[in-house]
């Protein structure tokens, strides 16, 4: 009887399950989190200009841009966003930027970035922040052709 119940309960929540599981070979063109559509680890990518610092955004000022739900720390940081997404998005899709100057696609930590000619860059952890700074053009030069050809698959 046990069995009979186990076995009727995997098969109701399986359908379930699988709608939360996406595929680990799909590029997605924005990095989201990987149980819901937020981008960014929730952080306010107008802030990394603005304020020269990584800082959270709130539910209250939410936006769509690319099948993604951005999160801004204010009001005028989600109007300035709207107004030009292209400017304030990272590059990559907010993909490691490192990892891309190395053909692969990898998370990013919010809190290690970059901004280098008013574009955009996350890490994945300090030491690819590092690398960049010491390779910066050949760094990019890399990583631009990489995400080329991610998107044209």
């Amino acid at each position: 009887m046990k069995t009979r119940i186990s076995l009727m309960v995997i098969i109701l929540l399986a359908p379930l399950l699988a709608g939360l599981v996406r595929p680990a070979v799909a590029l997605e063109e924005i990095n989201k989190s990987f149980f819901g559509d937020i981008t960014l680890g929730g952080y306010d990518a107008v802030s990394y200009f603005l304020e020269s610092k990584a800082v959270k955004g709130d539910q209250a000022h939410a936006a769509q841009w690319k099948g993604a739900t951005w999160l801004f720390s204010s009001a005028a940081n989600r109007r300035l966003f709207l107004e030009n997404p292209d400017r304030f998005a990272p590059q990559y899709g907010g993909y490691c930027s490192n990892q891309m100057s190395l053909g692969n696609l990898s998370d990013t930590d919010p809190e290690v970035w970059r901004v280098i000619d008013n574009k955009l860059y996350l890490f994945g952890h300090e030491a690819g922040r590092v690398r960049w700074a010491n390779e910066t053009t050949q760094r990019i030069i890399d990583a631009d052709q990489h995400w080329r050809r991610y998107l044209a698959r």
